[in-house]
């Protein structure tokens, strides 16, 4: 007799249980309107330090050919927008919008080929360095330390290799400020 419970018992428990359960989701859900109502804003979790890197000289680019970069990027950044622009244009004919799909798609291999050659000079030990390739003529501009006979020929292969431009439209130009 003493080993089975009351029936009253058990079922006081199970329904208190589900009232305090609706009664915190009811809490929850007024908190959660009260802060959207505020509208505080997230908290941002601390920053941490980054980690000290130190990069040697032949890592870090110069300021001539972060200036190089700077200003190809801001023209080929130019180049797409009148070109999406273009091509959006409800005014402009088909054949134009045509020659405008071609441009951008031509203006966008040309910067692939120009970061790729730009990334295989540097890995070969050419850094700091800038290519532009603008009109099928290919730019590459070295530092004037870097640039040997031997050098030379080894940009000049890299450039090759990289892009379809023939050796006749390729110019290497060595600065002292890059």
């Amino acid at each position: 007799m003493n080993a089975k419970k009351a029936p009253s018992e058990g079922r006081a428990k199970k329904r208190t249980f589900p009232w305090i359960r609706r009664g915190l989701l009811g809490a929850l859900i007024a908190a959660a309107a009260a802060l959207a109502w505020l509208r505080l804003p997230a908290p941002t979790p601390p920053k941490t330090p980054e980690p000290s890197v130190s990069l040697s000289a032949s890592q870090t680019p110069a300021p001539a050919a972060a200036q190089e970069r700077t200003a190809r990027e801001a023209a080929y950044d130019k180049d797409v927008a009148a070109l999406t622009a273009l091509l959006d244009s409800g005014a402009a004919d088909e054949e134009t919008r045509a020659q405008a799909a071609e441009r951008l798609d031509r203006l966008v291999a040309d910067h692939q080929s120009e970061l790729g050659l730009e990334e295989a000079l540097n890995r070969a030990g050419y850094s700091p360095c800038v290519v532009l390739l603008q009109n099928g003529a290919l730019t590459v501009i070295v530092a004037s330390a870097d640039m040997t006979a031997e050098a030379s020929a080894a940009i000049l292969s890299l450039c090759i290799a990289h892009t379809d431009i023939g050796v006749e439209n390729i110019r290497i130009m060595a600065r002292e400020s890059l």
